[in-house]
Formats: structure tokens, sequence, C-alpha cells
């Protein structure tokens, strides 16, 4: 059986791994109900309020039971994924070993700011203000936002760790391994070519978030990473620039109370972009100037003849 599911075509094995995602999703969804029943005392009629309009009260309940349902939603499934399919078709999920472009690769996505700034607003002017849009986007932009200010608000120590774990370690890992370490690499095999697959991985990426007024910065993050990917030929790359992007975000809500710092701070002034900007083009020529690209573009991008036979 193992041997007949590695012969299938990447398009129906892209297909087979969204199932199990969705399964999964489900199975995740359910445990973390049962977790937050059975270990936090929610009480099960009360459990849809906590979901829709979580306090304080549970926070500490919220964070694992999302913890789990992000591990049966991006774990489970690259696991499953890998034991079934093999891990030829999705290059061993780039598990190769770090080098000096990894290092660098925080950097990329740190002074991306100016251009994901841009979207940002970009992004907020394609949803006006009283539009039918807005009223259909609202309600889950408002519970996600409530989310994570609920999160990054804990003030003891215990939680506030909980809360970085959950915040910057759980993503970086979990959803590179997913959307960077398969789904990637999968398309990149569909289209053959490596533009497609990393920026159709990223609107998968930004759309499986539902969070809209935020989905163009979050589709250049998630195409980001997928080009860290390959110009390092590591995914650690993305791993590594994935949490560090995650960190600051932390960091600066402590700081500002919020994930975005204030209008009139000296990160928001058109120096600083400019500044930036100059620093963001001059990490990115020197990744492409070291670029590991030339060297596993064959690998990636086709398919293992022993596979198809």
């Amino acid at each position: 059986m193992n041997t007949l599911l590695k012969g299938l075509r990447p398009g129906v094995q892209l297909l087979l791994f969204f199932s199990i995602v969705l399964t999964c999703m489900g199975m995740g969804s359910v445990t973390a109900g049962v977790l937050g029943m059975t270990y936090f005392g929610i009480p099960i009629e009360h459990l849809p309020n906590v979901l829709s309009d979580p306090t304080q009260e549970y926070a500490t309940a919220l964070m694992w039971m999302n913890n789990v349902s992000q591990l049966f939603s991006f774990g489970i499934p690259v696991v499953a994924f890998y034991l079934l399919f093999g891990g030829q078709r999705i290059n061993r999920l780039m598990l190769n070993k770090w080098n000096i472009l990894v290092w660098v690769a925080p950097f990329v996505v740190m002074f991306s700011g100016t251009v994901i700034d841009l979207s940002s607003r970009l992004n907020k002017a394609l949803i006006p203000t009283g539009s039918w849009l807005e009223a259909q986007l609202k309600p889950t932009e408002a519970l996600m936002e409530k989310m994570t200010h609920l999160f990054l608000g804990s003030q003891d120590s215990g939680t506030m760790w909980l809360a970085f774990f959950s915040i910057a370690v759980i993503p970086a890992f979990l959803e590179e391994f997913t959307f960077r370490g398969v789904i990637q690499p999968i398309l990149a095999k569909i289209t053959g070519n490596i533009h497609a697959a990393i920026w159709l991985t990223a609107v998968i990426f930004s759309l499986i978030h539902f969070q809209f007024y935020g989905f163009l910065p979050r589709v250049l993050l998630g195409a980001l990473l997928g080009y860290l990917v390959i110009w390092t030929g590591t995914i650690w790359a993305a791993v590594f620039a994935h949490f560090v992007n995650n960190a600051l975000a932390f960091v600066i809500y402590q700081i500002y109370g919020s994930t975005e710092t204030p209008a009139d701070s000296t990160m928001n002034q058109w120096y600083s972009y400019l500044v930036g900007g100059i620093f963001f083009v001059l990490f990115i020529i020197y990744m492409l100037r070291n670029s590991r690209w030339s060297a596993i573009s064959h690998d990636y991008l086709l398919v293992d003849s022993e596979e198809t036979t």
C-alpha cells in the first residue's frame, strides 16, 4: 500500500494531504474541547461562549487548547504524509544542515517592514469602511484580535512564557513544516515553476489564518519565507525567520500594548522606512548572490523516477 501511495501523482498526493489536514483539524477541535472541559473545568454548555467571546479567566486554557489544535492541524498531517508517501516527494522536508545564510534569513524578514507595511495599508483600503465586505470580515477579525490580546496581555511570568511558546515557537515549526515543508515542494512539482509554487503556497498560508485584514501582508511574508527555503537550501531558514518575526511581535506588544508600533514612533517615520528598505534590498541581493537554488533546483522540481514506476 505504501508503494502504491508513493506512486500517486503529486496533484493527487496534495489533495490527499489537504484531506488529512481537514480531518486532523476536526480531530484537533474535538480534542482541544475535551481538554478544556476535563483539565481546565470549562462546562460543556459554556464552551461555545468561551470560544466565541474569550475572557482572561480562560486565557491559559485557550492557549493550551490552541496549541493542541495547532499540533493536530499542522503537526500530525506532516508526519502522516511522510509515513504514507515517503520523504523523497517533498525533498525530505528540506531538513538540511544550517549554513551561514540561515543566520541572515531573520534579517531579511525584519527589514521587510517597509514592504509589509505598505501592503497592509493597501489591504485595509481594499475593505471600505461600512461596506458589505467589512460586515462579513469584521466579526472574525475582531475575534482574532481579541484572542491575540488575550494571549499577549498575560501578566504573570508563567502565562507569559506560555504565550510566547504559543505565539512564536509552535507556529514557526508547525506552519513551516506544513507549508514550506510539504505544500510548497509538491506545488513545485505540479507546476514545474518554483515561483508559482512559492506564491501559491503563500496564498494558501494566508487564507488558512482567516484574518483578511492582514491577507496581503501575510501573503508577502509567506512568499518571503518560501524564497528563504530555496535560497538557503534548508527549511531551518524559514523556521528561524518565522520565529524571530513572531517573537518581535511579542516583544513589541509588551512595549506598546499592541502588535503595531504607534504612528508617531521612530519606526514609522519616512527615514526609518527608507533605511529599512535599503537594508532589505541589500540582504536580498546577498541572498541571491549566495543562493543554493542552482544546486538543488533539479531535485526540488522533479519527481524521483523510482517513485513513479
